[in-house]
């Protein structure tokens, strides 16, 4: 697609066609990939146990911070390559990728030699006692060393979409996940390698996906090139890049000292209990995937919509804009309505896979899911007004709606809760937050759609 096919195709198109055309693949590559992630944990649990699930659990907010460090640059960049397109700068935005690609390099080395002198430390500070520690270690020392096809898996997958290539961006998804499937029952089944099985599968799977997508890159399909002249590193485009890209890393930062808070509270509450600190932990785990599959159809609702408000944006189409952001609030709203009411009134059929070999689980698992579940559509909502403003260039107020809730809402009630219900506590913290986080975003949402008003007036 040349520039001008470009600009008619993102500037004149119905958005909802758009946002169709972009979301379909983007959340069925985002399922796709959430999916072999949960069915890994089916596997372990079904395999191992639940205290190798609750070990697998621990390295989660470890392989989160890796994520954080892939979607700072990844979605900083994807979202000034939208917005540079939309003004025709199609030297400036390569010269981006080439810094993009620099940073990858620095994680790769940074993360990978903490990690591996910090293992333990690391893991213990997520909450791991001597029962999970040495699966934990395990587990995670594989995953380390496939740090950098974790990077460019995900960040470089993400710069397709800037430039409408969602297509290619799902079928990078779906190598990856069908990889890590296959490999996963390989490992475990065949081979009977241990609970490393499933961090061999999920590197090789990684890797698999990088190279295709450097391959796609390099055969000259793309509007936008490599280019050897621009891979290097600039400080003003890596601190724009970052910054721009700090809004959803802090986010999983944060959520990473929230999963080791929890941890901690679910060993230190498990006396009061019948059940274990590494059963809470286990639990916990899987009302996180439960909410990780409506979260995917979430993300690719938002990564489909990010280029057509980045490039209306950029374009001044202010029409197009809040056109955009109000059928993807609707969308997700609806969504996650049907989702939910299907946890909540089939928990039992829904939670079989996790707890065919682990019954004894199943009264805690069906009591946590409900509780944690309840405000799932209003999640939705917040996770697009959040990634709206991210996608627009003002990350600083993206970041903000995330401190709120994750920091001054969430981290208290995780801290005080606990101490007077327990468990429950733990459970109820999440629904609590969300809805005051959503009350929250539906404010900037009603001033975010009155200024691309004045805005849209303002334009000849």
């Amino acid at each position: 697609m040349n520039r001008e096919d470009q600009a008619k195709f993102m500037g004149e198109l119905p958005v909802g066609q758009l946002l169709l055309r972009f979301s379909v693949p983007a959340v069925t590559g985002m399922l796709v990939n959430t999916s072999y992630g949960v069915i890994d944990l089916i596997f372990v649990n079904n395999v191992f146990g639940e205290n190798a699930l609750a070990a697998v659990a621990l390295t989660v907010p470890i392989m989160l911070i890796m994520l954080s460090a892939a979607m700072m640059i990844g979605i900083g960049t994807n979202t000034l390559l939208s917005i540079r397109l939309g003004q025709n700068r199609i030297d400036e935005a390569e010269r981006l990728m080439g810094v993009a690609l620099c940073l990858y390099l620095l994680v790769t080395v940074l993360f990978t030699v903490f990690g591996l002198v910090y293992i333990e430390e690391l893991l213990r500070f997520f909450g791991a006692t001597e029962v999970t520690l040495p699966l934990a270690k395990r587990f995670l020392r594989v995953i380390i060393f496939g740090t950098f096809f974790n990077q460019v898996s995900f960040g470089i997958n993400s710069f397709l979409r800037s430039e409408g290539k969602v297509h290619i961006a799902m079928i990078t998804l779906i190598i990856s996940a069908a990889v890590n499937i296959v490999l996963t029952w390989f490992f475990l089944f065949i081979l009977k390698t241990g609970i490393e099985g499933p961090a061999f599968a999920n590197v090789i799977s990684q890797a698999v996906s990088s190279i295709w997508i450097a391959w796609y890159y390099l055969s000259g399909r793309t509007l936008l090139r490599w280019r050897l002249k621009y891979i290097r590193f600039h400080f003003a485009r890596a601190g724009l890049i970052c910054h721009t890209g700090l809004a959803p890393c802090l986010m999983n930062l944060v959520a990473c000292l929230i999963i080791a808070l929890i941890n901690h509270q679910f060993l230190r509450y498990a006396d009061a209990e019948q059940w274990t600190g590494e059963n809470g932990i286990a639990t916990m785990r899987i009302c996180v995937s439960m909410f990780q599959l409506i979260f995917a159809v979430v993300l690719g609702i938002s990564q489909g919509g990010q280029p057509v408000v980045g490039y209306n944006i950029g374009a001044q189409k202010y029409p197009r804009v809040a056109k955009t952001f109000a059928l993807m609030l609707g969308v997700v709203f609806l969504l996650g309505s049907a989702y939910t009411l299907v946890v909540l009134l089939f928990p039992h059929w829904v939670l079989y896979p996790f707890l065919r070999n682990t019954p004894d689980l199943a009264p805690l698992a069906e009591r946590a899911v409900f509780i944690f579940m309840l405000l799932v559509p209003c999640v939705g909502m917040t996770i697009i007004t959040t990634n709206y403003f991210q996608a627009t260039g003002r990350g600083l107020i993206a970041l903000m709606l995330t401190m709120i809730r994750q920091v001054v809402i969430l981290i208290p009630l995780y801290c005080i809760l606990p101490h007077y219900f327990g468990f429950d506590g733990i459970w109820v913290a999440t629904p609590v937050s969300d809805g005051i986080a959503t009350a929250i975003a539906a404010c900037l949402a009603v001033y975010e759609f009155r200024r691309l008003r004045r805005l849209s007036a303002s334009v000849p």
